[in-house]
């Protein structure tokens, strides 16, 4: 279990706890039991207090305890076939084949588009701000192609980080990682 401070888990948390065993409810139990802070334990059961669903006592020694009216043990849910759930039925998620990109490929086709090459690498924003960027800088001339060629080295590593991300998710689905 994770620590929470979600009060509907919490509260869902405390119905297990309640009827499930013979523990005093107390703040403090109620929080070790929900993975949760005491201050969200107490916030939950005064909520739950305030709208008539439990009782608050306090005891001799001064301890709060929180009460169900009524309460029964009951026989943990045994997970199976017996427990009614709805179950959704989803497609199946679609096949995405991925390829490997060829840094070349993607250095040549910025040398005839800056940015065509981060574009094929699937870096669309680095595409437009490259095609952009050029572009103005031809208007100077040699900072224009000194910015293409850049950006055709930045297209070739665009290309090998997608294979190398590429690589290393096929890796983690493996579990070679």
């Amino acid at each position: 279990m994770m620590r929470t401070n979600d009060p509907s888990v919490i509260e869902h948390r405390l119905l297990e706890l309640a009827y499930t065993t013979d523990a005093k409810i107390t703040a403090p139990v109620l929080a070790y039991y929900a993975m949760c802070s005491i201050e969200d334990a107490e916030k939950v059961l005064d909520s739950l207090v305030t709208k008539d669903r439990l009782q608050m006592e306090i005891e001799d020694d001064g301890t709060v305890v929180y009460v169900f009216p009524d309460r029964q043990k009951l026989k943990p849910r045994e997970p199976g076939p017996q427990t009614a759930r709805a179950i959704i039925h989803l497609p199946p998620a679609p096949v995405v084949v991925r390829r490997e990109a060829s840094p070349g490929l993607a250095a040549v086709l910025s040398l005839f588009i800056p940015g065509a090459g981060q574009l094929y690498a699937g870096r669309v924003v680095g595409a437009l701000l490259w095609f952009l960027v050029v572009t103005a800088g031809y208007a100077l001339l040699l900072p224009g192609l000194i910015m293409h060629l850049f950006c055709i080295v930045s297209a070739a590593s665009s290309a090998n980080r997608l294979n190398a991300s590429m690589n290393h998710q096929l890796a983690l689905r493996h579990g070679a990682v």
